[in-house]
């Protein structure tokens, strides 16, 4: 029989709680002076270090530095190097190597220290990090990652401590351990030829869930957003702003454990899901078809996995298909009641959660 329906409530976890933080800047995407939403890339301002981003308003022409980015000597994506750096469990002093390696600035170690202090509130992982550093998976190998080679590139990244460190340490995440096992088994046993293959991507499907039926939960400040907001900032190229925003929230936030996650759903899951649990799994899929897909964020939080999409116009997309497959497909994979399971899109402004279990129980 179904599980009984969780009670749809916000949550007031550090994760889901709204706040005002002391560095609350503006989103990305609108001007700090008219609040308009219509701008575009004008250039760049020459410091010291390098060159930081310029934007023009459309609607009121004034060119201006984005957020925290401004009245800054640095580069934002030198401070989010440095701040990531140190959360991959790197010293402070090995950080500030590798930036300066990487982009040929000097950072001193008072400032790289005061950066830590000033936008603690994006990183909620500084309280994990000494235990992590504790933790009996070696330093290095605490982020696995492995080039999937899936007709594109993906970069799957898991981090193995931060993942024990979930499930361990509330007991409320004991029961999302098959969690573990799926993503530990990813480099060996993903079946990659069907990556390969002429199959329907799950970012393709659409119109197939009766979406008007489905409670959409809508927040606009928690910790997903406020780490878009932030990390984008140091984005120059459009192209660029996955991988950094997979990249910021899997090594600097509490809850991301992995990224570009491979998923399939095949013919005989959703004949599972429709005859044995009697679930209503609209899919057009024959004997021997499947969808593919690979998942941008996985996030173990309240006792659920969490799994997220990053649309950089979140407001105007429903990708409800896409996040109903992910979930369908993780499921299985990892033999985990879907009850266990939320999905949401976001951006910098907005997050658009739902829970799938209600979207196919009868």
């Amino acid at each position: 029989m179904p599980r009984p329906t969780p009670p749809i409530t916000t949550s007031k976890s550090h994760a889901d709680t709204p706040r005002s933080p002391r560095h609350t800047a503006k989103p990305t995407l609108a001007c700090p002076y008219c609040e308009g939403t219509t701008i575009a890339k004008d250039g760049s301002r020459a410091t010291k270090h390098g060159a930081v981003q310029l934007y023009r308003c459309r609607f009121c022409e004034r060119r201006f530095t984005p957020g925290t980015t401004r009245h800054r000597t640095y580069p934002m994506r030198v401070i989010v190097e440095t701040l990531s750096r140190y959360n991959r469990l790197h010293t402070l002093g090995d950080a500030i190597a590798g930036v300066r390696k990487k982009f040929g600035v000097r950072v001193p170690t008072s400032t790289a220290r005061y950066w830590i202090q000033e936008f603690a509130e994006y990183l909620p992982f500084l309280r994990l990090r000494e235990s992590a550093r504790r933790h009996p998976i070696p330093v290095r190998k605490a982020i696995f990652e492995h080039r999937l080679l899936h007709g594109q590139v993906y970069d799957f990244k898991y981090h193995r401590t931060k993942t024990d460190l979930l499930l361990t340490a509330h007991r409320g995440n004991e029961s999302l351990a098959p969690l573990r096992t799926y993503l530990d088994s990813i480099p060996e046993a993903c079946p990659h030829a069907l990556f390969l293959k002429e199959t329907p991507r799950a970012s393709q499907a659409k119109h197939l869930f009766r979406v008007g039926d489905i409670r959409i939960t809508e927040r606009h400040d928690n910790t997903a957003v406020e780490s878009a907001r932030f990390a984008l900032q140091s984005v120059t190229k459009n192209k660029l702003r996955h991988e950094t925003l997979q990249e910021f929230m899997l090594v600097n936030d509490s809850a991301t454990v992995a990224v570009e996650v491979p998923i399939v759903l095949t013919y005989e899951d959703v004949h599972h899901y429709r005859t044995a649990l009697g679930f209503d799994v609209p899919l057009p899929l024959q004997a021997g078809d499947l969808y593919t897909g690979h998942i941008d964020i996985v996030q173990i939080r309240n006792g659920q996995v969490h799994i997220l999409d990053y649309k950089p116009d979140a407001a105007h997309v429903k990708p409800i298909e896409q996040l109903m497959i992910y979930a369908l497909a993780l499921s299985r994979r990892s033999h985990m009641l879907l009850y266990h399971f939320r999905c949401a899109w976001f951006d910098d402004r907005n997050y658009f959660e739902f829970y799938p279990f209600h979207v196919v129980r009868r």
